[in-house]
């Protein structure tokens, strides 16, 4: 399987996903997630009672063909904020959590964040040439 960074502008791609929902045959699938993760191997105990972890969250847009041949996988994926959580409570949220779309934008696609890392994986070559030409089409309209 191929994979490539695709530039494009995450509010592009946005766009053209709630187009396709709009349209009375969606022709893409689309699931957005959030995952978080805990890690308390780098954060410093403030006294020997304290014992914390540092909890981020990833979050994950992938958008693939719904009907035919599809063979590609369009996915965003970009850093949420970190928080400092008593260990007590464990990670205290959804290990995997599905989104709204509205959701996974507001939550993962903002300044704050940072970078949004956008890749596309292939299962072939006529894939790849599937997933052009719909990305050309996009760019076009």
């Amino acid at each position: 399987m191929e994979e490539l960074s695709v530039d494009v502008l995450p509010s592009e791609i946005l766009r053209w996903v709630r187009e396709d929902a709009g349209e009375k045959h969606p022709h893409l699938w689309v699931r957005a997630s959030r995952e978080y993760r805990a890690d308390n191997g780098g954060v410093p105990r403030i006294s020997e009672e304290d014992d914390v972890n540092l909890v981020s969250a990833t979050g994950t847009l992938e958008i693939s063909p719904q009907r035919g041949p599809g063979g590609w996988t369009l996915q965003l994926r970009a850093e949420g904020t970190a928080e400092l959580r008593p260990a007590s409570e464990g990670d205290g949220l959804d290990p995997d959590a599905e989104l709204s779309l509205e959701t996974f934008e507001s939550e993962f696609l903002n300044p704050e964040h940072g970078e949004v890392d956008i890749t596309v994986q292939f299962e072939d070559a006529a894939a790849r040439r599937r997933f052009e030409d719909w990305l050309g089409r996009k760019l076009r309209a």
